[in-house]
């Protein structure tokens, strides 16, 4: 009985993670302090190649600032703006990336779920009806970049990394599953 308790009360703190609308919709928001320790190794791997600059290894030290430089940037940006990282309803799900404008994948267009499991990090796939339609409206080169990859690796241009979000990942896959099988059987009434 004790573990059950203890199992309970483990579901209760990951579940509210997720936050529930009024309306019947979930948000779903980034950890502040999974996203600030981002913020902070790439702030000190720039600080490193500051070091490299001045060992007289002036190509390595440029390499690595421009790059752990933009990350830190990046990072930064992902701790102070955008909050609600993923936006659930009936009607749709908004997936709101670091990069580009927020993408609503309607529920008509969403084919089912992938968990993605690459070496520490882990996503979900949100496999969608002709991906390559969705490329071909997008405008930004560089979130057509993103995608276009996506649809080469994973045959899906959106993907969400869950490591960076406040709720666990089987939580927000379960929250998927839930919302797209009431919308088919919506659809078969």
């Amino acid at each position: 009985m004790i573990s059950s308790n203890n199992k309970n009360d483990n579901e209760n703190k990951i579940k509210s993670h997720i936050k529930p609308l009024p309306d019947g919709s979930y948000e779903i928001y980034k950890n502040e302090m999974k996203s600030f320790y981002y913020v902070l190794a790439a702030f000190l791997f720039a600080l490193m190649s500051i070091y490299f600059l001045k060992s007289g290894y002036r190509v390595v030290g440029y390499i690595l600032l421009t790059g752990f430089a933009g990350a830190a940037l990046i990072a930064l940006k992902m701790v102070l703006f955008k909050k609600t990282v993923i936006t659930i309803n009936d009607k749709f799900i908004v997936i709101a990336p670091l990069v580009g404008a927020s993408e609503q994948i309607l529920w008509d267009d969403i084919t089912g779920f992938n968990e993605i499991r690459e070496k520490r990090n882990h996503y979900i796939a949100v496999m969608v009806n002709n991906p390559e339609n969705v490329l071909e409206t997008q405008t930004n080169k560089l979130v057509y970049k993103f995608m276009q990859h996506n649809i080469k690796l994973y045959g899906t241009p959106y993907i969400i990394q869950t490591d960076t979000l406040s709720a666990h990942r089987r939580e927000i896959l379960d929250l998927f599953n839930k919302f797209q099988e009431e919308y088919l059987e919506k659809g078969v009434l």
